[in-house]
């Protein structure tokens, strides 16, 4: 079995945060949770002294820029990854946000992962409908030249000639091996990592993990336990999902605490 270990990303809000990993130690109490801090500077020892004793490690992103680190989270993490989860205890790590409810043991969640194999939430070939309505791909968007030049990339240095393959940065669980690979990249700053990613794990002949956790990928959003979109997900399809013994565990994105009244799954 793949030993695995969580990776709590968070960058505001302590008291969530702390609402957060008391709901993941409930139920992955014999995982390793280790703090990823991407908030500003001049807060992290704030948030060090009231989430320290619900981890195992903290650590800071030396990044400064918000904004930067919202879009390159990929490289956020890699950071951590090279100054400090390389030398940590774990085979491969699930990446958890702070605005996530994961009511199940991830063990359970990911049962069956193979060594080396990623998992990246939302995972699909770009088709054309996606590509032009999609922020990161769209003709309309400022950032499809990003993208462009992103293909140029992979197609001069790994000879990268397939159809892109995308995903939605929600919930991941990555080997170390992938980020093994994703250090001896050259150009790391060019393309967007919900393309990447899936793109560069196909690349280092890496195998995907595939399972279904509901992502919000058009259509009716109000059933959608994960989305992208800030779009905070309903309280009644919580409580719905997690009465229901083949429902839904996983929430994206919940932005107020939960209590364990009315949050029991059954």
């Amino acid at each position: 079995m793949v030993k695995l270990a969580i990776l709590f990303w968070f960058y505001k809000k302590e008291d969530i945060c702390i609402n957060r990993l008391k709901l993941l130690r409930k139920y992955n109490p014999d995982l390793e949770i280790y703090g990823l801090y991407g908030g500003p500077q001049n807060k992290a020892t704030k948030f060090e002294s009231k989430l320290s004793k619900y981890l195992d490690d903290f650590y800071v992103s030396p990044y400064r820029d918000p904004d930067w680190k919202w879009i390159n989270g990929d490289l956020m993490i890699l950071k951590w990854y090279e100054e400090r989860g390389k030398n940590l205890n774990w085979e491969s790590i699930v990446v958890v946000q702070w605005d996530m409810l994961v009511f199940e043991s991830l063990k359970e969640t990911f049962k069956g992962i193979k060594r080396d194999q990623i998992f990246l939430s939302g995972l699909k070939q770009l088709d054309k409908k996606t590509e032009l309505c999609w922020t990161w791909t769209s003709p309309k968007k400022k950032f499809r030249k990003n993208f462009l030049n992103y293909l140029k990339y992979v197609r001069k240095n790994y000879d990268f000639k397939e159809k892109p393959i995308i995903c939605l940065f929600i919930l991941q669980v990555f080997p170390k091996k992938f980020f093994d690979k994703y250090l001896e990249v050259g150009n790391k700053k060019v393309g967007m990592l919900e393309y990447k990613i899936p793109i560069y794990a196909k690349i280092f002949g890496i195998d995907f993990y595939k399972k279904d956790f509901g992502v919000h990928w058009g259509g009716n959003i109000k059933e959608d336990p994960l989305n992208a979109l800030v779009k905070e997900i309903d309280l009644k399809i919580i409580q719905k999902n997690l009465k229901d013994r083949k429902g839904w565990r996983i929430f994206h994105p919940y932005f107020k605490k939960v209590r364990s009244k009315g949050f029991e799954p059954s």
